[in-house]
Order: structure tokens, then sequence, then C-alpha cells
């Protein structure tokens, strides 16, 4: 290296130095500063002395702002507590625990990490969690789920959510489901498990818009080639209209039993997982939760048994109606004749059988 190039080195080098000074000194707070702060500190652990944590904060806030030291973040992070923000007072505390040491720095700052590394710890302790689970949904339909508005992943449903105690507002939101929300209370140190159960959104006409497609297709083979303005078979004889109110009436009724008797299905094995002995997993349900669960367990069970019956009956009704329509009299001079036994069942399903010679 020549020498020109060395003193031009040693030259920025210097220069570099004296900027780096310089600026150091310009965010060095002036005195003004420091009595601002400290007035400032003074007045806020007088006020949170006397409860006034608000007033505190506020003037932690403002020597805080100014100093930006371990100090006023650990008086910060104490009014936060006070005013149950324990997941801020923590991140605070963190913050001011975690700060490098500077050299020659003053006894009172190394005493204040200490302390915000210790209060970290106590908050820890403290803050309460949220289990948040969504049913009801079939797979591939991600629910959006906010809490205190802030919308939650759906990765991160099932996981313990750190937030404050206090109550909550919950909101889940999916297409064609209706949008139910919660309000829970949380204490300090809780673990608080939340359940969902998604409904499908009614849609004009009493259809759900979830089973809409279902539904149709149910209906399209129940009632293929014929409906109810039908007033013969396809022998020519009339049917009154009354047999084809029975058949309509035990065609609904058993698909209604067969979609509860699913649901109810569901609901055991839930049980079964969840409620070991009738006793439900308290990370899981809180007491609505099971008693929800429970509810839907009765209410399934007395629908799939009574809906079941209903249908077997009407649909009975509607095959004796039809296979005792009078024929035309051609038929009736040949002399054929009908013998017919009706042979309903409930047992493990519900439904019915017809024997006999038509």
């Amino acid at each position: 290296m020549s020498k020109q190039l060395r003193r031009a080195v040693a030259l920025l080098v210097v220069l570099a130095s004296v900027q780096a000074e310089r600026t150091a000194l310009a965010a060095e707070p002036t005195a003004a500063d420091r009595e601002t702060a400290r007035t400032l500190l003074i007045d806020g652990r007088k006020k949170l002395s006397a409860g006034d944590a608000k007033g505190a904060f506020e003037s932690f806030q403002a020597a805080h702002a100014i100093m930006d030291v371990p100090t006023t973040g650990l008086d910060l992070a104490r009014a936060q507590a006070a005013l149950g923000d324990l997941v801020g007072a923590r991140a605070t505390a963190l913050g001011v625990a975690s700060r490098a040491a500077a050299p020659n720095e003053p006894e009172a700052f190394v005493y204040a990490r200490d302390e915000a590394e210790k209060l970290a710890e106590e908050l820890a302790a403290r803050i309460p969690s949220l289990f948040l689970r969504v049913t009801g949904l079939p797979a591939g339909t991600p629910p959006k789920v906010t809490v205190d508005g802030v919308a939650i992943p759906p990765q991160a449903l099932g996981f313990p959510r750190k937030t404050n105690p206090g109550p909550h507002r919950i909101e889940v939101d999916a297409p064609g489901y209706t949008t139910e929300q919660r309000t829970v209370e949380l204490e300090e140190k809780e673990n608080l498990a939340v359940e969902i159960q998604m409904k499908p959104a009614a849609l004009p006409g009493g259809s759900s818009a979830a089973g809409a497609g279902q539904g149709a297709d149910a209906h399209a083979a129940a009632g293929a080639g014929q409906g109810p303005g039908a007033t013969k078979d396809d022998a020519g004889r009339p049917v009154p209209t009354w047999v084809w109110t029975a058949g309509g009436v035990g065609v609904v009724s058993l698909g209604a039993a067969v979609a509860f008797a699913v649901d109810y299905a569901n609901v055991r094995r839930t049980a079964s997982r969840d409620c070991p002995g009738n006793v439900c997993n308290p990370r899981r349900y809180d007491e609505e939760g099971a008693d929800d669960l429970e509810a839907r367990w009765n209410r399934d069970a007395g629908l799939m048994i009574g809906l079941g019956a209903v249908g077997a009956a009407a649909a009975s009704i509607a095959v004796v109606g039809f296979a005792f329509t009078p024929e035309e009299k051609a038929s009736a001079a040949s002399g054929a004749h009908r013998n017919i036994a009706v042979v309903p069942w409930i047992g493990g399903t519900l439904g019915g059988a017809v024997q006999g010679t038509f």
C-alpha cells in the first residue's frame, strides 16, 4: 500500500469516529430531558402507590419515551401489570431484561434489568390461556375466527392463546354457516377451553345452505316420475291424494331420522373421546360447552327415534293405501286379488317391510 493511500484510509477512519461521536452526543438526553423524566417517574410512583394505575402508566410512558433506559422501562411494565395488561407488561419487561449492559452504566440500571427478568417470569405464570375448538364444518372448510377483532389462523386453533384476564369476544364464521359469537371471562392463571359448534345457515323455504345440494338430490330421487299431483299409477289405477301425502311425510321423516342418526353417532364418538366416564376434559369444554354436548346427544336421540317411528308409520300407510287402491273394472273382472301384510320395525335402524301378492 502506498504512503498516500495509507494516509487517506487513516483520515477516513478519524472522520468516521468523529461522526459517530457526534451522533451519540446528539442522541444523549439533555439535562432538561433527565430532569423531566425524573419528575415524571416520581409522579408516576406516587400515583401507583395511591391506586391510580392509569395515571401512573401515562407518567411512566412519557418518562420512558424521553429516556428509554432500564429504570423507566421497569416502572412502565409495573404500571401495565397493575392495569391488567399482563401480556403487554411481560413484553415490556422482557425488552428491559434483554438489553445489553452499557459501559460504566449506573448500578440502578443493573438492578432494573434483574427486576424486569423476575417480573417477566412472574407474569408468565399469571397470564391465562384460551383454547378454541370449532366443530361441525366439513373437511377443507377453514373457519374465520377472531378474538376481540383479531384474526386467529386456523392452524393455531386448539393451541393455547395467551391473553389478558377479563372479558373477550369470540366470533366464528364460515361460508354457508351462521356466524357464532361467544363472550367469555378469563381469570388469572386460568386455562379455558371453548368449543363452538357451527350450524348451517337457513335458506328461504326452511332448507339449509350447507345441505341444499343433498336435500335436492334426495327429493329428486324420492319423487322421480311421480309427484303430489299424480292421480294414477302405472297400471292406470287412481291413487288418492292422501296416499301421496302419507308417502311424502314418510320419506321426509325417515330422511330426517337418518340425518339425526348420523349426527348422534358423531356425538357419541366425541363424548367417548372427550368425556370418558361422563366427565368432560376441562381443557376442551367449559360448563356451557359440556351442556351443549349433552343437549345435542339428547336431541339427536329423541328426534332419531321419534321421526323414525313417524316415517315408518307414514310410509306403511302409504304402501297400504297404494296396494288397496281399487283397480279398473277390467282388472276386477279378471278375479285378481291381493294379499298384503305390512311389517314395520324399530331396532338398530328404522323402517318397514311389505309382503304378499299383488
